[in-house]
């Protein structure tokens, strides 16, 4: 399928930019004639000269917040919009050019929009996607059945699209999007809007798709399950800088542990860490404590404490001698709370980190 050498790099991104110019809008009557006689324009700046290279077969996480710039870059990659600066270049080919043996050769899914024919059943978009394409027959049988197998939508060829639940579009449009066997698939939220057990399908068909074709794949997800259980690296993204590029464990540093603690006694942030000789930022009243004390005031809350795993029996020791423990529990750190915490540092501190490639 991919004839790139093992290792090789199919993507390279080299200072990318992107801005976008939007029209400045005044209230009222006023305003709006503005907007026909003398518009005023703002600059948007989307990426801030990105840079990172991904090797064949490798499953990529492209993590952000909403405006961070993620499906920006998906666009850029996938040839539907062009850098204002820097280079892209996937599988050799400027996307932007969209050369027809580089658009063979990719597949972009956008979760929240429909890319099939919604009038027409799935197997009749599917054939005509053979035909867009010209896959020999027996090749496009034999990948139609393996794909509808493996997602488990067969009894589904022959209904219309619109009448399939939001899952089974969703593995539909997958199906559609990889039918020519691409070697690089960009994913932009596959699994917005699924229930449990279609996410954990399409994440188990993606994971063995990866493996046995080897195709490179960036996925976006605000669904940490999907980044933890898929990705080998993960880049993130935070307005349009790059802050992190990386293994996922590589954001939780080794040992690093959280422990869950209740006391008898009402008791604060700033006197839990003079007590354990920890940083006050390293405490948190837990968002689950938060809304159990809407009901009941009399329960005292419930605090997050982040700590290494060596610290725990001094800590719980000096917590003891001076405050009543009445319930405790101790969990690793999970990627979702990790990146929550590298958003609020970074807005807390208003500086960006220079990305990191582990």
């Amino acid at each position: 399928m991919n004839t790139s050498k093992a290792g090789s790099a199919v993507i390279v991104v080299k200072n990318i930019r992107r801005s976008f110019r939007s029209t400045v809008k005044k209230e009222g009557l006023k305003g709006a004639l503005g907007l026909l006689f003398k518009p005023q324009f703002q600059e948007h700046e989307a990426l801030k000269g990105v840079s990172f290279s991904l090797e064949q077969g490798s499953f990529n996480g492209l993590i952000g917040a909403n405006g961070a710039g993620k499906t920006t870059l998906l666009k850029i990659l996938s040839g539907l919009i062009p850098p204002s600066a820097g280079e892209a270049r996937v599988l050799g080919h400027d996307p932007f050019k969209r050369a027809l043996d580089f658009r063979r050769q990719i597949a972009l899914v956008m979760g929240q929009k429909a890319q099939l024919w919604w009038d027409l059943p799935a197997m009749d978009a599917f054939d005509l996607l053979k035909a867009i394409y010209e896959i020999p027959t027996p090749l496009y049988q034999e990948r139609l059945n393996t794909l509808a197998e493996l997602l488990d939508v067969k009894r589904h060829l022959q209904t219309q699209i619109r009448r399939l639940s939001l899952g089974e579009r969703m593995k539909m449009e997958l199906i559609g999007a990889i039918l020519h066997w691409p070697s690089v698939i960009f994913l932009d939220e596959p699994t917005i809007g699924l229930d449990v057990f279609a996410a954990h399908k399409l994440r188990e068909f993606l994971k063995v798709f990866n493996h046995k074709e080897k195709a490179t794949i960036i996925l976006t997800s605000h669904n940490m399950d999907d980044i933890e259980k898929l990705c080998t690296r993960v880049l993130i993204l935070r307005s349009g800088e790059l802050i992190y590029d990386g293994r996922p464990q590589g954001l939780t540093e080794e040992g690093e542990r959280r422990l869950r603690v209740r006391f008898m006694e009402r008791t604060e942030p700033a006197q839990i860490s003079k007590i354990s000789g920890l940083p006050i930022s390293s405490i948190e009243q837990s968002a689950e404590s938060s809304e159990e004390d809407e009901k009941t005031e009399s329960e005292t809350p419930a605090y997050l404490i982040q700590l290494k795993q060596d610290q725990i029996v001094n800590v719980l020791q000096s917590l003891m001698q001076s405050l009543h423990i009445v319930d405790m529990g101790i969990e690793q750190q999970s990627l979702e709370r990790v990146i929550q915490r590298i958003y609020s540092e970074e807005k807390e501190l208003g500086t960006s980190p220079q990305a990191e490639h582990l």
